[in-house]
């Protein structure tokens, strides 16, 4: 049996219950690789396999297990299960993620007792329902041109609640969510707030589009979801800060949901870096590739040492944020610890990205020709990468470089 060290071979979940749901994910390999090819040459989301995977317990994976999840906690363990996930379909791994980090969150936010504080959202009552299988969530945040704190989406308060008018976009998971778990611009007597909201999917008003058309994560679900005077009960919607205002404190929960996010892009490397060594070592063909040339050694070497820096690089932040996650309750840490997090989540995603992008250049050029064709898994791979450019929490990608500057400049 080969040695096998950490930086050396897929990083494994620190926890039990971690195990259990990369476990799940594994029995479903083929099935989900297989429904990727499907999926992505159809152009449509990937019905099958989420429901696969919410069958086997994993969209309730952060649920706490007196719910009916499985107790995962640590961020390290759910980014581990995304990249599980990635190894055999990126799309949906990437609809996995915007569903089970809000998850993670509410149950971090139950854990340490903060959901029956003022101000706070039934997140108890939500865990429950992801953990009976009656709630799938969709991250509606993003919308076309706009910043975090510069919102279009608008919720109006009337004598009923609030009418939230808006369009999101980039809504992966948006053709299954039951509910969607909105960012928008909340006016009243008193001014307008940023605030949070969550809106059932069957209110009258909403409307998910079919309009999701990328390069890559063709399965994922990522289309618009239009909000046409929907109106949310007075209690459904949480005032989170000023409007338009940049609140750095706001930077934590960004960071550690973008951390975890890079799991999709380190699973989509381990898998290619995978199929490349499995054709060096298929019989040979009229053209065979010989393993003792000097070039093919070099591009193996290359994706090893990509792999190296992003497990490394990216199991080392996971620690960092783990040991103040597990100690502290939400929304507690300082400006400087936010902007801190910040700094390391967009270099680390930096990182992870030009390796990931690297390892699958590598893959493809020792796999030859064939893995040109638009159904081959490694020019899915080479379409799907492209997507981390544009999905960390500062975007487009200059944004992250003066982020880093700016913070490396203030220390």
């Amino acid at each position: 049996m080969p040695i096998s060290l950490s930086l050396n071979s897929e990083l494994r979940p620190a926890t039990t219950s971690g195990e259990q749901a990369v476990a799940a994910v594994a029995k479903l390999h083929d099935f989900l690789a297989e429904q990727a090819r499907i999926t992505d040459q159809e152009g449509r989301f990937a019905h099958e396999s989420v429901e696969a995977l919410a069958e086997a317990g994993v969209f309730a994976a952060t649920v706490p297990v007196e719910l009916g999840g499985l107790g995962v906690e640590r961020l390290h363990d759910l980014t581990m299960i995304t990249a599980r996930i990635a190894r055999a379909d990126a799309s949906v791994a990437v609809a996995y993620y915007m569903h089970i980090a809000l998850a993670w969150y509410f149950a971090r936010v139950v854990r340490f007792g903060a959901d029956t504080e003022p101000g706070y959202l039934p997140r108890r009552e939500w865990l429950e329902a992801i953990g009976e299988r009656r709630m799938l969530l969709c991250s509606a945040v993003a919308e076309r041109g706009a910043d975090y704190w510069n919102l279009a989406t608008t919720a109006t308060a009337s004598y009923n609640g609030w009418a939230v008018n808006g369009r999101k976009i980039l809504a992966s998971l948006s053709p299954a969510a039951t509910h969607f778990y909105c960012r928008l611009k909340a006016e009243r007597g008193d001014g307008a707030h940023l605030a949070s909201a969550m809106i059932p999917a069957d209110t009258p008003g909403v409307h998910v589009e079919d309009d999701w058309d990328g390069l890559g994560l063709r399965g994922s679900g990522s289309g618009s979801v239009v909000f046409s005077d929907c109106v949310v009960p007075e209690e459904a919607l949480l005032v989170r800060g000023p409007w338009g205002k940049r609140d750095a404190g706001m930077l934590e929960g960004r960071a550690v949901s973008g951390m975890g996010l890079n799991g999709v892009y380190l699973g989509l490397a381990e898998a290619a870096r995978d199929l490349a060594l499995e054709s060096l070592s298929r019989p040979a063909s009229s053209r065979p590739r010989t393993t003792t040339s000097s070039s093919v050694r070099t591009a193996i070497a290359e994706m090893e040492i990509a792999l190296t820096a992003a497990r490394g690089t990216l199991a080392t932040a996971l620690q960092d944020f783990d040991s103040y996650l597990l100690l502290n309750k939400p929304q507690v840490v300082t400006d400087d610890m936010s902007r801190a997090m910040m700094k390391e989540c967009q270099s680390v995603s930096l990182v992870v990205e030009r390796a990931a992008v690297a390892v699958i250049d590598h893959a493809m050029r020792l796999t030859g020709g064939a893995s040109y064709q638009a159904r081959h898994p490694l020019a899915r791979a080479y379409r799907d990468v492209r997507a981390a450019a544009f999905m960390p929490p500062y975007s487009p990608p200059e944004e992250a470089a003066d982020f880093i500057a700016e913070t490396s400049l203030a220390d």
